[in-house]
C-alpha cells in the first residue's frame, strides 16, 4: 500500500501552498502503471527512493532520469507512468498561483511541462534534495521545505500582496465551478481581456479550464478517499449536473470513464521482488488502495 501523508506548511507560506505530501510504500517493494490524469496544480516532486518511467504524450521531457521536477499544471491526460520499487517521494502542493507568487515564474510557460528542479533553481533544490533524504520525520521535512521556500519569498514582497486574481482562484476552488468570466473580471477589478491574460500567467490555464479540472480533481480524489461512494453522489456533490457530465470530464481529461479509470489504474503491493505481477491495465478488484492521513505541524 501507498500511504499519502499531508502536513501544512508555515503560516507565513499558507498563502501560496496547500500541502507538502509525503507519499510512502514504507519498505515495501509496490508495481503499478496507469495514465496520468490531467490537473490543474503545480507542484514540485522530489524522488528521495526509485524513480518511475514516464512516456510523456507531449514532450520529451517526462519524469523518467529526474532526481526532483516541476510539474506545470497538465490539462491533458500525460501519458503512461510506470514503477516497480519502493515509492517514497515529497511534493510541494501549491495553490493557483502559489508558485508564480513565489518564484515569479508566469505558470503559462510551465504548462504541459515537466521540468528538472536544478536546471531551473540551481544548487539550492539540491541541497534541499540532500536534506530531505536525510530528515529523520516529515516533520523536518516539512521545516526544510518551508526555509527553502521562505528564502524565495523573502526575495519578492510584491508576493505577500492579496491580488484580484488570487482572490478569485480562491473563490473558484471553493465554488468548482465558473459562472461568469465577466462576473469574476469585475470582481477583480480587470477588463475581461486584462483578467484572462493575468489569470492564465499567474495560473498557468484559463478560469473556465481551471475551474473543470478543479472539479475534475476533487471528483478522484472524493472517490480514492471514499472507496465505497457511488458516482451518482460523486457527481452531485462535485456540482456536475449529472453523472454524464462527470463521465465526459472523465474520457476528456483521463482517457477513460470513471469506473475504468479506477479499475486500471490500480496498486500492487510486493513483498519481494520473485512475485508475480499482476498486468494492471487489467481490472483487478484484490489490489490494495492509497491511504490518506492528514497531520497537524507539531511547532511553528
Amino acid at each position: 500500500m501507498i500511504t499519502s501523508y499531508f502536513i501544512p506548511p508555515h503560516p507565513t507560506l499558507s498563502p501560496f501552498v496547500i500541502n507538502y505530501i509525503l507519499c510512502t510504500s514504507e519498505n515495501e517493494i509496490v508495481t503499478f502503471n496507469g495514465n496520468w490524469p490531467a490537473s490543474n496544480e503545480t507542484s514540485i516532486v522530489f524522488y528521495l527512493q526509485d524513480h518511475p518511467s514516464h512516456l510523456f504524450k507531449h514532450s520529451d521531457s517526462g519524469l523518467s532520469n529526474k532526481r526532483s521536477c516541476i510539474i506545470g499544471p497538465l490539462p491533458q491526460c500525460n501519458g503512461i507512468v510506470y514503477f516497480t520499487g519502493m515509492y517514497h517521494t515529497f511534493m510541494i502542493q501549491f495553490k493557483a498561483n502559489g508558485f508564480h507568487k513565489i518564484f515569479g515564474i508566469p505558470c503559462n510557460e510551465i504548462t504541459n511541462k515537466i521540468y528538472c528542479s536544478d536546471d531551473v533553481f540551481g544548487s539550492i533544490v539540491n541541497s534541499l534534495h540532500e536534506q530531505l533524504l536525510d530528515a529523520t520525520s516529515f516533520q523536518q521535512m516539512a521545516v526544510f521545505a518551508d526555509a527553502f521556500l521562505t528564502a524565495f519569498l523573502n526575495r519578492r514582497k510584491a508576493a505577500y500582496i492579496y491580488d484580484g486574481i488570487t482572490a478569485v482562484a480562491n473563490e473558484l476552488v471553493h465554488a468548482c465551478q465558473v459562472s461568469s468570466t465577466n462576473q469574476y473580471a469585475y470582481k477583480a477589478n480587470m477588463s475581461v481581456r486584462t483578467f484572462e491574460r493575468k489569470f492564465i500567467q499567474q495560473v498557468g490555464i484559463s478560469p473556465k479550464l481551471y475551474s473543470k479540472l478543479l472539479r475534475f480533481n476533487e471528483a478522484m480524489l472524493m472517490k480514492s478517499m471514499h472507496p465505497g461512494k457511488n458516482w451518482t453522489s460523486i457527481a452531485y456533490e462535485c456540482n456536475y449536473y449529472d453523472q454524464m457530465h462527470l463521465i465526459k470530464d472523465f474520457k476528456q481529461f483521463s482517457g477513460y470513464t470513471p469506473t475504468e479509470f479506477f479499475q486500471e489504474n490500480k496498486i500492487l503491493n510486493r513483498g519481494d521482488t520473485n512475485s508475480q505481477v499482476v498486468d494492471s491495465a487489467k481490472p483487478n478488484y484484490n489490489l490494495s488502495q492509497e491511504k490518506f492521513v492528514f497531520i497537524k505541524r507539531v511547532s511553528f
